[in-house]
């Protein structure tokens, strides 16, 4: 389940209740559609093209149900590891403030990662997102992403259009 600091009075929030309430009062969308779906032998590896429709086909209720809801067009499955070539120059493109023109949507498969949030009116936040966390950015929303020391993600992710993922630097 995710946890969230909250920077300006050092508060630690992990009750998902109390997560998805935080995250809402800061215009962030938070949900656990847990992992309890993924196939065996997925979780740990990076994925081959079929393994990843294999996961997308896995979450597909959760996917057709976002997407209805918030007119998303495609998914795909991305899966960042230590031996990812060129690792490092990806996870500099959004380590840094930025936004993007369209939301940024990600479910957490296997893995975590910290999507530090900058809304307009409260404090920055940083949500440490673990398998089965489910967010939302909305475009034009400050934010920027890091691994955590593990150095691994594998995350469903939707677009409406997958120009509007370009990071904007702030």
């Amino acid at each position: 389940m995710a946890t969230l600091w909250f920077r300006a009075d050092q508060r630690f929030v992990s009750d998902p209740q109390q997560v998805a309430t935080a995250l809402a009062a800061a215009g962030v969308t938070y949900e656990h559609w847990g992992t309890e779906r993924m196939p065996a032998g997925l979780s740990s590896r990076s994925l081959s093209d079929a393994e990843k429709q294999t996961v997308l086909a896995a979450f597909a209720p959760d996917i057709q149900r976002r997407s209805a809801q918030c007119g998303y067009k495609t998914a795909d499955v991305v899966t960042l590891y230590p031996d990812t070539p060129n690792l490092e120059v990806m996870l500099a493109k959004f380590d840094k403030k930025h936004l993007h023109t369209d939301d940024e949507v990600r479910f957490v498969v296997q893995g975590r990662g910290v999507f530090t949030l900058f809304p307009a009116s409260g404090e920055v936040i940083d949500a440490e997102l673990h398998p089965g966390d489910f967010i939302t950015v909305p475009k034009d929303f400050k934010h920027h992403f890091v691994l955590c020391a593990d150095r691994q993600i594998t995350a469903i992710r939707l677009f409406t259009d997958i120009t509007g993922w370009v990071a904007h630097y702030v």
